[in-house]
């Protein structure tokens, strides 16, 4: 007994399994895991679920639209697309939340490194100034972000200190930012296949470019002289081999990391380990049936009318980038509806052989649209015909064909048959409605204005999202796309509106930057035509105005998280409706 309460006394114990900053660095594996850590939580941070999505929703390309029952969440997505968020709105504090965790862990782990004897743990001092140089790199870019969001924000560089740290002004911020950047810079590791998915030096560039073409806005001072400088040293390769993509998908497909030539910056994924895009967000519900994949969408974000409509019928991103109307696609891509059932699950597959919906348009064949389809039909030989056919956007014999013959489906044609023989009912909706009683349901030659597109929408409305193609389950590298932060097309973009700024119009080198970028979406028998030119696809300096790099800035960077701030530095990006 009295040794039982000797030994209960004894507190003065050697915890062998504890982990601390003194005894953890020892290894290049153990210091590289605790720098890889920083960049987890950048898809949290700078995802749709952060920076993400505030950018995008409060601008005019997506919107997370009201469909039925669902998808109206306490109305905070309306107050984000009309512009009259609260501070209690999960999308306007989450960002500065999640960013701020992303800041704390880099603080972390530059406080640790201080100490860290490299060269034992097999590493060089040089190594050690690289990593440091980019730890710092991504903390400016975070800054970056939440100056971009907040304005006026604090400024931590150490865990703790201050406890209550003032805010500073946004052009205090902007310069701090600013010499963190130049300063990585100078150390970061050169662009390559294995730092593109960690900040090098090429995105310090990238992200000094985005910073001084949006400087007038942050600071007051215009700096387009520094943003062409910056750009000239990323296209001539001073931080690494950069060139243009050939297609308008290398940089979006799920071998991007492998493939692409243009990817300056990018949250690295791995699907098999858990860190991959899920566009859970942007997915219809049934999005695996379309694609053949193995997830399941919420049936969120769409694209709004005045987006998809900006692109011209022969552009190739408009049939790659969505999955929206009827027929058979435009070129290489078939991305229309309607939709035959590829589902890897036996048990989906079996269901029907289209994509059918599950909400106002449950049982008939799943429709991407902005505007009403209707579908007068009669019941001839045990088969649906379609005797009269209404639709705004795909009023073509080929239109209706393709819906007939989808009407006639697996399960869809039962549902139809029953319901005309025991009701009468000769009229079939595909999408929309003719007939509201509802006093938002806006007149469709205002549907192109996307102010009037997130209330009572439908469970097809919109065009859905498909510009990362993550590919099916066979593939070997089934997800993995790499989310795409900077690219050299970026850059392109941004020295050519930095020259506009200066000049006032198009120069010939302008013209050239984006049509070098642009001509890959489109055929060359179409792009080397009079035709490209009369319909202001291919450009000249007289076509090229401020408002049309605007709107090819749109077309070209949608899903990116940029057009926020892009409105905002073409102010456009505020507007008022009577009632909201």
């Amino acid at each position: 007994m009295a040794v039982f309460a000797s030994s209960c006394m004894d507190l003065d114990v050697t915890p062998y399994s504890e982990l601390t900053k003194d005894n953890y660095y020892q290894t290049k594996v153990q210091i590289m895991s605790a720098v890889n850590r920083t960049y987890t939580q950048s898809w949290a941070s700078l995802g749709m679920d952060g920076y993400g999505r505030i950018s995008e929703l409060s601008a005019d390309q997506l919107v997370w639209s009201n469909k039925g029952r669902h998808g109206y969440d306490d109305g905070q997505h309306g107050r984000q697309h009309y512009h009259s968020w609260t501070i209690t709105d999960q999308a306007c504090w989450q960002p500065w939340n999640r960013i701020y965790t992303g800041i704390g862990y880099i603080n972390n782990v530059l406080d640790d490194l201080a100490t860290v004897n490299f060269e034992t743990a097999g590493m060089t001092v040089d190594d050690k100034t690289a990593i440091v140089a980019e730890m710092r790199g991504m903390r400016a870019y975070y800054y970056m972000k939440l100056m971009d969001l907040f304005g006026n924000i604090p400024i931590v560089t150490k865990v703790g200190e201050p406890l209550n740290p003032p805010t500073e002004q946004r052009s205090a911020v902007f310069n701090f930012i600013e010499q963190e950047l130049i300063e990585a810079a100078k150390d970061c590791a050169p662009l390559s296949a294995q730092t593109r998915g960690r900040f090098n030096k090429a995105a310090a560039y990238a992200a000094l470019v985005e910073l001084y073409l949006n400087a007038e806005v942050w600071s007051g001072t215009q700096r387009w002289d520094d943003c062409i400088s910056y750009c000239n040293k990323i296209i001539n390769n001073e931080a690494g081999d950069v060139d243009l993509d050939l297609n308008i998908d290398a940089a979006f497909s799920n071998t991007n990391a492998i493939t692409s030539t243009e990817l300056l910056f990018t949250n690295s994924s791995n699907k098999a380990q858990g860190r991959w895009i899920n566009p859970i967000n942007l997915a219809y519900f049934a999005e695996r049936d379309i694609l053949g994949t193995d997830y399941a969408g919420n049936n969120g974000m769409v694209c709004t009318t005045n987006a998809y409509e900006a692109y011209t019928g022969h552009d190739l991103r408009k049939y790659s980038w969505f999955l929206y109307g009827i027929g058979h696609g435009y070129g290489s891509y078939n991305y229309q509806g309607p939709y035959k059932n590829i589902s890897p699950d036996p048990i989906r597959a079996a269901v029907s052989d289209y994509v059918l919906g599950s909400e106002e348009f449950s049982g008939l064949p799943i429709i991407f649209s902005n505007k009403p389809i209707k579908a007068v039909i009669k019941i001839e030989n045990d088969r649906v015909k379609i005797t009269e056919w209404y639709s705004p956007e795909f009023p073509s014999d080929e239109a209706k064909n393709l819906v007939e013959e989808a009407l006639n489906g697996k399960k869809t044609k039962e549902q139809i048959i029953k319901d005309y023989n025991e009701n009468g009912n000769k009229e079939v909706y595909l999408s929309g409605s003719y007939n509201t009683t509802d006093a938002r349901q806006y007149p469709w030659s205002q549907m192109n204005d996307y102010r009037y597109v997130w209330y009572d929408c439908k469970e097809n409305s919109g065009a859905h999202f498909h510009k990362y193609n993550i590919g099916k389950p066979s593939d070997t590298n089934y997800g993995n796309n790499d989310f795409v932060y900077y690219r050299l097309t970026d850059i392109y973009f941004a020295k050519a509106e930095a020259i506009m700024r200066e000049t006032g119009s198009a120069t010939a080198e302008v013209v050239g930057l984006i049509n070098n970028v642009k001509s890959r979406s489109f055929q060359p028998e179409y792009w080397n035509s009079d035709e490209a030119i009369a319909n202001k696809d291919r450009y000249t300096n007289i076509t090229l105005t401020f408002d049309e790099l605007l709107a090819e800035r749109g077309r070209e960077f949608i899903f990116e998280s940029k057009r926020r701030t892009d409105l905002i530095r073409f102010d456009k990006f505020e507007f008022g409706i009577e009632g909201w």
